[in-house]
């Protein structure tokens, strides 16, 4: 299978954890968005965010996943947590490769995000309780266009072979 595969899902999913062990597996390399951000623009995504805002991200982002469709190698990606929802992203990965969403659970989220929040720009100064409105408003609004996904895995179904597999149906 020569395809571009792409993890989605809520930040603090897991995306890059399960990208870079798929990668491992299927001999392929692997690349995060917000990763490549960083390098292009030589600051954290958090820095980013308060130098030039969201929007401008967002079409960094754009640009980057046009990138990435035009590359021959079929890496494994990890899209940032919105990446889906802007412009006409989610569309794009589903024409251009095979998308999978890292579904998790509200509850499994905040506790995920609660320990790393300060590493991310749209949740760093929020408290525990405006952490977990903010999880269940954003999923709200978010997962519509993570269902969109050729495949729906949920965190039984997160290791490699188990996405191997169901990549291979």
């Amino acid at each position: 299978m020569e395809k571009l595969i792409f993890l989605i899902g809520f930040m603090g999913a897991g995306k890059s954890t399960v990208g870079k062990r798929l990668a491992r597996k299927m001999d392929r390399s692997f690349l995060d968005t917000d990763q490549l951000i960083e390098k292009e623009f030589d600051c954290t995504i958090t820095s980013f965010f308060e130098q030039y805002g969201e929007p401008h991200f967002r079409q960094v982002e754009n640009n980057i996943l046009n990138q990435l469709i035009a590359r021959e190698d079929h890496p494994i990606i990890a899209a940032g947590g919105g990446l889906p929802c802007y412009h006409d992203n989610m569309e794009l990965m589903n024409k251009h490769g095979i998308t999978i969403y890292l579904h998790r659970p509200v509850k499994e989220l905040f506790q995920r995000l609660r320990q790393n929040k300060h590493k991310r720009p749209l949740i760093n100064q929020k408290s525990d309780e405006e952490l977990l409105e903010f999880i269940e408003q954003m999923l709200s609004d978010r997962e519509h266009f993570y269902k969109k996904a050729n495949i729906i895995a949920n965190r039984n179904q997160q290791q490699a072979d188990n996405l191997i597999g169901l990549l291979e149906r």
